[in-house]
């Protein structure tokens, strides 16, 4: 006979689904938020109330990731997906990804706070892969399990800003070492005011270095007035903003852009790929970029 179906009814509390899962609250709530592992009721209340199926899937999830498969990939499986990936003996993917070693000795090393160990790491690193393996193996998922890791408050600020300090200063040598040769596409880096985050426009930066063009980086919370001027100053053809804020604030600023920008330049927006600016379709052409492997073949063109 098929095994009866769970129940889908909402009942438990979070500190109830924390004794059935082994899970903190912490970790939940992030595995919900960020991955959308499940997605519990609200109660007339407000209060957040999970299912027999959501503790279920939540427990699937969790042995999983014991047994070294990242959380954003077995988010995206299925229950019957779930079930074969844990009852698989074959080794999981992020065992044999090559570049993992790398990351979780960063990681260790920052946990201790032994910076010399972290900066050997990221130097090897560069030195065994090429830029775009860099960014997109081995820098891009240290900062996103850095930034997972503050949420969860495993990490403190000390702990983030020592990791990202040695992450700029690598990106930033890098990309000085491509120097771009005879008559080149230039490509403007800002992120819009207002905006501070600006690690992913140091990744589009290198990655940008890598294929030729000729970079010119503003860098974070630059005004619209200074981004336009420095696209017509330096004849860009591209201007790529990162852009993970969102509001009438950030609109108008985009607004802005959109008129003191030439109508024959692409603006690609990164970090925000449910972001519509609202802007002039009559002036430049934006394009909402994916992810680094979408930036990577734009680049390429």
């Amino acid at each position: 006979m098929p095994d009866d179906p769970v129940s889908v009814t909402p009942k438990y509390l979070i500190g109830a689904v924390t004794k059935l899962t082994g899970l903190s609250i912490d970790v939940v709530r992030v595995w919900e938020r960020r991955y959308g592992a499940v997605r519990p009721v609200r109660s007339a209340g407000g209060t957040r109330l999970y299912s027999d199926a959501d503790v279920l899937r939540l427990n699937r999830l969790h042995r999983a990731v014991e047994r070294g498969y990242g959380i954003g990939q077995a988010a995206r499986l299925s229950e019957t997906e779930l079930d074969e990936l844990i009852a698989s003996p074959e080794p999981s993917p992020d065992r044999a990804d090559p570049y993992q070693s790398v990351r979780q000795r960063f990681i260790a090393a920052i946990r201790t706070m032994d910076v010399v160990a972290a900066d050997q790491e990221l130097t090897r690193a560069a030195a065994l892969y090429s830029p775009a393996e860099l960014v997109k193996r081995i820098v891009s998922p240290i900062l996103n399990d850095l930034s997972e890791r503050k949420a969860l408050k495993e990490f403190g600020v000390g702990h983030d800003r020592a990791a990202t300090g040695l992450v700029r200063r690598l990106l930033e040598s890098l990309i000085r070492l491509y120097r771009p040769s005879g008559i080149v596409e230039t490509i403007v880096l800002a992120t819009p005011a207002g905006e501070i985050y600006e690690f992913d426009l140091l990744l589009s930066a290198l990655l940008a270095a890598v294929h030729g063009w000729r970079v010119v980086y503003l860098g974070a919370d630059v005004q619209a007035t200074e981004i336009g001027l420095t696209v017509r100053l330096s004849n860009a053809r591209v201007l790529a903003l990162d852009i993970r804020s969102q509001g009438y604030r950030m609109a108008e600023e985009l607004e802005t852009i959109s008129t003191v920008v030439d109508g024959s330049i692409q603006v690609w927006i990164t970090g925000a790929a449910d972001l519509r600016p609202r802007v002039d379709p009559g002036r430049a052409t934006w394009l909402l970029v994916r992810d680094l492997e979408h930036l990577d073949e734009l680049l390429r063109r």
